[in-house]
């Protein structure tokens, strides 16, 4: 599920000393790099080791830059960090989206504008409760949170889904359905939060009506009620 192009064979000709991978840095030296300071304590803290993602630190040459992973943001990230005024979106053109010039954007492209609003409403809560969020989609789930800190310090605690409060007991949320996804989190030492929102008005909602674009929602305005699913295993004690 890596992002980055596949660099095992790079590394491993740097390490039989072939010239054709030589000196070349790869983003498992990052990694490498991250987890020796971790491991080198200065007087009682761990070092900075956001210093250690520069190049500079890292002595990788500008012809090596485009092996190293690049930082990809989800639409609920771009999103949430634009509200803040800590990201800026341009197109090609240079021209700089307004708030909501980007929600338009994101929720026409994901051709389910108001299930994008319901998920942004549950994205936008947890983010703002100190979680960190991830996209949860290679555990079957829409988010994971994360404790401070993010996945570079430790795993994600909880895996998400996202419904409707309108659908609780529908055929997706029968008892097969939700015992096989609590099994799948099991396995990988997740708790499974079921994350039901009550939209509000279909005028504030975000969504994407007849002869209208995509409004910004008012997230004052849903509802969001959680469970906690966990597996009951008879063995335990």
């Amino acid at each position: 599920m890596s992002r980055s192009d596949p660099t095992w064979l790079g590394r491993y000709q740097r390490a039989m000393c072939d010239q054709a991978g030589n000196g070349q840095r790869f983003i498992e030296d990052i990694t490498a790099k991250r987890r020796e300071a971790r491991r080198d304590p200065v007087n009682g803290k761990a070092p900075d080791v956001l210093h250690l993602e520069t190049m500079r630190d890292l002595n990788i040459a500008t012809t090596d830059a485009p092996s190293m992973e690049p930082m990809q943001l989800s639409p609920f990230e771009a999103l949430f960090l634009n509200t803040l005024e800590c990201l800026e979106v341009r197109d090609s053109d240079h021209h700089i989206y307004s708030h909501t010039e980007l929600w338009q954007l994101l929720a026409v492209s994901s051709k389910q504008a108001d299930e994008f609003a319901l998920k942004y409403a549950a994205y936008f809560y947890y983010r703002t409760r100190g979680w960190t969020v991830k996209s949860g989609i290679k555990f079957g789930a829409d988010f994971l949170l994360y404790s401070k800190g993010g996945p570079s310090n430790s795993h994600a605690q909880y895996s998400v889904i996202v419904r409707r409060q309108d659908t609780r007991g529908t055929v997706d949320e029968s008892w097969q359905y939700m015992f096989a996804l609590s099994r799948v989190c099991s396995q990988v030492r997740k708790a499974l939060i079921v994350c039901y929102v009550d939209r509000p008005t279909a005028k504030n909602a975000g969504g994407i009506h007849e002869n209208e674009e995509a409004t910004v929602p008012d997230l004052t305005e849903f509802q969001i009620s959680e469970f906690l699913i966990e597996r009951f295993n008879p063995n335990r004690k």
